[in-house]
């Protein structure tokens, strides 16, 4: 590992291991439910006894909890230790904690047997790790052939809203971001790590600005919201399409 990537890790694992560490009690955001959607077709494609994977599942691991849930096995990995922990502490009070293991390493470096789960999953994590292409390589290494995989990372630049970019960079550099990716990018590294492209969808249009913003508001103002975040939700998911969205969406089979 070069001193740059050295670097990159313990920044990461710092910085998350301050703010997984604060977490206090398990809850469901509606940005997260969005994820547990695009998650369904995966936990089916595991059947109900294959393992699935979360490479990079953060202080809450909403994905891995919310698959025990549903009675599947489910392992989380992330470079945070103190977010395994909470995570674990989680599962515990979720009463889930029997189908669930967690598990402290890098997204390059998974200490799993090859082909051991049904589907994996990888959100909001490419974009972090110095060696992306390593870290779809285990990715594919650890899915089963026929498994499938699911990516989610920030959009290219030149294709989001032009006034939201700016701020977006500022996130990046905010949250240690090293890159943004073009569908195009994206298949063709996740092709050479031996994952097909099987569908790409956009996400977080204006319509999802809004609704971020109106959901701020409404908290301060101690008003419910749930409606109002839904119905907005289905404007979002009407322009999957459109690839002017900050998020890029991929499912993949694994070859």
């Amino acid at each position: 590992m070069s001193a740059a990537e050295a670097h990159q890790h313990h920044d990461q694992s710092a910085k998350y291991d301050r703010e997984y560490g604060a977490y206090q009690q398990y809850r469901l955001d509606n940005w997260q439910r969005s994820y547990i959607r695009r998650l369904a077709s995966l936990w089916e494609a595991c059947g109900p006894s294959t393992p699935f994977l979360d490479a990079g599942a953060g202080g809450s691991a909403y994905t891995v909890i919310e698959a025990a849930r549903t009675g599947l096995p489910a392992v989380g990995c992330d470079i945070s230790l103190e977010g395994m922990r909470t995570a674990a502490r989680f599962a515990r009070d979720q009463r889930v904690a029997e189908r669930c293991l967690f598990v402290a390493c890098s997204a390059e470096r998974l200490p799993f047997a090859d082909g051991a789960f049904g589907a994996a999953a990888a959100i909001a994590v490419l974009e972090h790790v110095p060696d992306e292409r390593q870290a779809l390589g285990e990715l594919a290494r650890v899915t089963r052939p026929g498994g499938q995989v699911f990516l989610a990372v920030p959009n290219s630049v030149e294709r989001m809203p032009f006034p939201l970019r700016q701020v977006y960079q500022w996130h990046d550099r905010r949250v240690g971001h090293l890159r943004h990716y073009s569908p195009e990018d994206l298949r063709e590294r996740s092709t050479a790590a031996g994952l097909d492209p099987v569908r790409v969808v956009y996400s977080g249009h204006w319509s999802k600005v809004w609704q971020l913003a109106l959901h701020l508001s409404a908290a301060r103002l101690g008003l419910n919201d749930q409606r109002l975040w839904w119905w907005l939700e289905r404007f979002d998911d009407r322009a999957a399409d459109n690839d002017r969205g900050l998020h890029l969406n991929l499912w993949l089979d694994r070859r």
